[in-house]
């Protein structure tokens, strides 16, 4: 349908979704393709919403036309042009979907390929009343880069993720830009809420769509917009993306709940034996005598095994003809498979796991450049050395600094790879079947450093990306292609995979099924990880920050809170905590209250959970028999009351049972608790501002 004129184009435009308005009732696209809300009380500023999509410095380059389409989606097609006459077709289809607006977008190039920010924007004409939310780090512009060395004049920095704030200005990174940038989002969502209203609404993105580099700029006068960038315009491939608006209750929670519900894959771990080995961790190369149950008192469960026994990074379990084989490791001691094997029944015979130590985008180690003279005589031998290995096998998938025109260099001489190269993707299979293969105990493997998936190759062209006006393949695109080989190969011989999440975003861990956050230490990478965690288990780096040995309360306190794991004070653990009498003091005191995490999924119901007068904060968390509430940072309260709502009833017994233990304690107290009409009330006793409850 053409519509020649302002006044037909609206007419005729009243007439086509007279049926869309009744079905939605929430939501109303206008023929250039711009969302409204349709009013419902005309009182809250959340009715004031114009929504719409464009593409960064473009202009119209004719008229539009709206259709609406036989399941009655409505279309909308605009053709642009850019500041140096590129062409393109933005075509966008709106349809109802519940009690809200299925959107998706289409870009078709119509010149030589280009690329330009496509904007979704979010505008209130009034923000009086609105508060906003998001999967933040931290949302203050000001907050400072994370602690990682612990040095005395560092400062600490934690800002509770699970509070929305007023509209302020604000720009936050997908993933975040560098693994210690606060102002990172790890969840393609925003919700706006209005309490005084007691209604909500979240702008949800598909962790389907294929996503290079994407911001979120948000301003004190009410526009909110998501950029993404980097994307390929052009006559190839279009460039496509889907969202949801949702009208919902007045709680972040329920945007967050309805997401997980509609794209459960990248929330839900796709091997669930992985919750059987939730608790603290450890980065260990220790593999002799300790107290087991001190480390049970602890909640510790699991060793991500620091193997430096591998002879150099990549080449994890090298090709020796049988177990007893022995080579030099990173360390420059002699081991075999028979050995590593042995590392590894220490831990499971006394009912711990283990994770083995897994890299995808590094090899080798004191890698030369240029190449230097190769030293094997036959191809047979030539992974005894690094660079012969890797300058005569996996030469096309060395990443290039560009700019230097050399490989990127990284920790003790390796150097950064991409494992969309198939011959790389083939050894890194081969690698994944010889873990299989040689170590049965182990519960499976850990990815290490996801930071270089934010890097583009230009080496190679993956059809989709554009970088510095030329083609490039995305690292993303990479990893998506080696992850869900991985994943199929591990999860089918019933292993999981872990991974440290450097660049933390959700579409990255599809076929992921447990964390460890290497930067936990730092409060908003925690918050982050936690976050992607909200069904998997996390655990989260820890190191002696200043905050742990002053504030060793509100340490522990932040990771209840988040529904975390810490790092346990293990022998040999690399770059992390040692051992102690008052780390172990530390530890002893919250590893009851860390044990009952263990199975955690966020409950994610409107007002699930509440402090009455702001007390303390708590969260939800079912877990197998019934629920967990970690109550913190009571200050000096000796008790709060907490309400409760949205439990599932029990089956075995005509009333809930409430229990809590606090910091220091060993045993479970039962508790003062009312129930009336699906709610519960709990009389909390706190003590150093702590308690967790458990509801059976």
């Amino acid at each position: 349908m053409l519509a020649s004129s302002k006044g037909l184009q609206m007419f005729l435009l009243f007439l086509l979704v007279l049926p869309f308005i009744a079905q939605a009732e929430v939501f109303l696209p206008d023929s250039g393709g711009t969302i409204s809300m349709v009013r419902r009380t005309g009182t809250s500023a959340l009715e004031t919403l114009t929504a719409s999509t464009s593409l960064a410095s473009c202009t119209p380059a004719g008229e539009t036309t709206t259709r609406k389409l036989a399941d009655g989606t409505l279309e909308c097609r605009k053709r642009l042009q850019g500041e140096n006459k590129q062409q393109c077709l933005l075509i966008e289809r709106f349809s109802p979907a519940g009690n809200g607006l299925r959107w998706e977008i289409e870009v078709h190039g119509e010149s030589a390929p280009w690329s330009t920010a496509i904007n979704t924007r979010l505008q209130w004409a009034r923000t009086d009343g609105l508060t906003w939310w998001t999967a933040w780090g931290d949302r203050d512009p000001g907050a400072p880069r994370g602690v990682r060395s612990g040095a005395e004049d560092e400062t600490h920095w934690w800002n509770d993720p699970l509070v929305p704030v007023p509209f302020a200005d604000a720009t936050l990174f997908y993933g975040g830009r560098n693994h210690d940038q606060p102002q990172a989002f790890s969840i393609p969502i925003v919700t706006i809420l209005d309490t005084n209203a007691a209604c909500g609404m979240s702008l949800v993105l598909s962790p389907e769509d294929l996503l290079f580099d994407m911001r979120l700029e948000v301003n004190e006068a009410g526009t909110m917009t998501f950029a993404r960038e980097r994307h390929r315009i052009s006559r190839e491939h279009p460039v496509t993306f889907a969202m949801d608006l949702v009208l919902h209750e007045a709680d972040w929670r329920s945007g967050l709940g309805w997401m997980a519900g509609r794209y459960p894959e990248y929330y839900d771990p796709p091997n669930p034996h992985v919750q059987e080995m939730a608790g603290c961790g450890a980065y260990s190369s220790h593999a002799t005598d300790f107290d087991v149950e001190r480390l049970k008192r602890m909640a510790f469960r699991v060793n991500w095994k620091a193997s430096f026994d591998f002879p150099y990074m990549g080449m994890f379990v090298p090709p020796v003809p049988d177990e007893t084989t022995e080579w030099i490791d990173f360390k420059k001691n002699r081991t075999s498979l028979r050995r590593m094997r042995e590392d590894i029944r220490f831990y499971t015979t006394k009912g711990f796991h283990v994770l083995n130590y897994f890299n995808v985008t590094e090899f080798g180690n004191y890698i030369e450049y240029p190449p230097p003279a190769r030293k094997a005589e036959t191809d047979q031998d030539l992974w005894k050395d690094p660079n012969d290995f890797v300058y005569h096998v996996l030469g096309d998938a060395i990443l290039k600094d560009e700019k230097r025109d050399r490989p990127y260099f990284s920790w003790e001489g390796c150097i950064a790879m991409d494992p969309g190269e198939p011959t790389y993707q083939a050894f890194l299979i081969e690698q994944a079947q010889r873990h299989i293969d040689a170590f049965p105990e182990s519960s499976g493997i850990c990815i290490d450093r996801m930071d270089w998936l934010r890097l583009f190759n230009p080496r190679f062209d993956d059809g989709r990306s554009w970088v510095n006006g030329k083609p490039a393949r995305s690292l993303v695109l990479s990893w998506h292609g080696i992850i869900q080989k991985l994943a199929a190969l591990m999860h089918s011989n019933d292993k999981v995979i872990y991974c440290n999440p450097h660049y933390r975003r959700l579409d990255l861990l599809r076929h992921i099924d447990g964390i460890y956050d290497e930067f936990g230490q730092m409060g908003h990478s925690m918050n982050l990880c936690a976050l992607l965690a909200l069904r998997k288990p996390i655990m989260a780096w820890t190191i002696m920050t200043p905050e742990l040995k002053q504030a060793p309360d509100a340490y522990f306190q932040r990771h209840l809170h988040m529904g975390a794991y810490l790092t346990a004070p293990l022998p040999g653990n690399d770059h992390t905590i040692l051992p102690s009498d008052g780390v172990d003091a530390m530890y002893f005191d919250y590893g009851p209250l860390l044990n009952a995490l263990r199975g955690k999924r966020w409950v994610l119901k409107a007002h699930a959970v509440e402090v009455q007068g702001a007390a303390a904060k708590a969260n939800l968390f079912s877990v197998p028999g019934g629920y967990v509430v970690p109550v913190t940072f009571g200050n000096d309260a000796s008790q709060v009351t907490v309400v409760l709502r949205h439990l599932e009833p029990p089956t075995d017994r005509p009333t809930f049972n409430a229990t809590a233990i606090h910091p220091g304690a060993t045993e479970w107290e039962p508790i003062p608790a009312t129930e009336k009409d699906g709610t519960i009330v709990l009389d909390v006793p706190l003590k150093r501002g702590c308690a967790m409850v458990k509801i059976q």
